[in-house]
Protein backbone atom coordinates (compact mmCIF):
# COMPACT_ATOMS: atom_id res chain seq x y z
CA UNK A 1 0.00 0.00 0.00
CA UNK A 2 1.35 3.40 -0.92
CA UNK A 3 1.28 6.41 1.36
CA UNK A 4 -0.57 9.46 0.09
CA UNK A 5 0.66 12.93 1.09
CA UNK A 6 -1.31 16.16 1.36
CA UNK A 7 -0.02 19.73 1.51
CA UNK A 8 -0.68 21.49 4.83
CA UNK A 9 0.17 24.77 6.52
CA UNK A 10 1.25 24.78 10.16
CA UNK A 11 -0.98 27.16 12.13
CA UNK A 12 1.78 28.09 14.59
CA UNK A 13 4.66 28.79 12.19
CA UNK A 14 3.06 29.31 8.78
CA UNK A 15 5.37 26.74 7.15
CA UNK A 16 3.93 24.62 4.32
CA UNK A 17 4.90 20.98 3.87
CA UNK A 18 3.51 17.55 2.98
CA UNK A 19 2.38 15.04 5.60
CA UNK A 20 0.83 11.58 5.27
CA UNK A 21 -2.93 11.90 4.77
CA UNK A 22 -3.73 9.82 7.86
CA UNK A 23 -1.58 12.14 10.06
CA UNK A 24 -3.69 15.26 9.39
CA UNK A 25 -4.72 17.06 12.60
CA UNK A 26 -7.11 20.02 12.05
CA UNK A 27 -6.03 21.57 15.37
CA UNK A 28 -2.41 21.93 14.18
CA UNK A 29 -2.72 22.25 10.38
CA UNK A 30 -4.86 23.77 7.65
CA UNK A 31 -5.09 22.14 4.23
CA UNK A 32 -3.57 24.08 1.32
CA UNK A 33 -5.62 24.48 -1.89
CA UNK A 34 -5.94 20.93 -3.32
CA UNK A 35 -6.21 22.29 -6.88
CA UNK A 36 -2.75 23.82 -6.58
CA UNK A 37 -1.23 20.98 -4.55
CA UNK A 38 -3.05 17.72 -5.38
CA UNK A 39 -2.58 14.57 -3.31
CA UNK A 40 0.64 12.76 -4.21
CA UNK A 41 2.62 9.61 -3.38
CA UNK A 42 5.90 11.49 -2.88
CA UNK A 43 6.39 14.41 -0.47
CA UNK A 44 7.30 17.76 -2.03
CA UNK A 45 9.87 20.24 -0.78
CA UNK A 46 8.81 22.30 2.25
CA UNK A 47 8.09 26.01 1.92
CA UNK A 48 9.29 27.93 4.98
CA UNK A 49 7.53 31.07 6.15
CA UNK A 50 10.19 33.77 6.48
CA UNK A 51 9.90 37.48 7.07
CA UNK A 52 10.99 39.47 4.06
CA UNK A 53 13.21 42.52 4.30
CA UNK A 54 14.62 41.86 7.73
CA UNK A 55 14.20 44.03 10.79
CA UNK A 56 13.72 47.76 10.67
CA UNK A 57 16.41 49.72 12.44
CA UNK A 58 16.44 53.24 13.78
CA UNK A 59 18.82 55.69 12.11
CA UNK A 60 22.14 56.10 13.89
CA UNK A 61 23.39 59.64 14.43
CA UNK A 62 27.14 60.16 14.41
CA UNK A 63 29.29 63.28 14.58
CA UNK A 64 31.23 63.51 11.37
CA UNK A 65 33.65 66.33 10.85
Amino acid sequence: MTTHYIRVKNKATGHEFDIPKQSFDPDRYTKVDPKRYPETTRPRRPKPNVLKGGRKTAPVETDKE
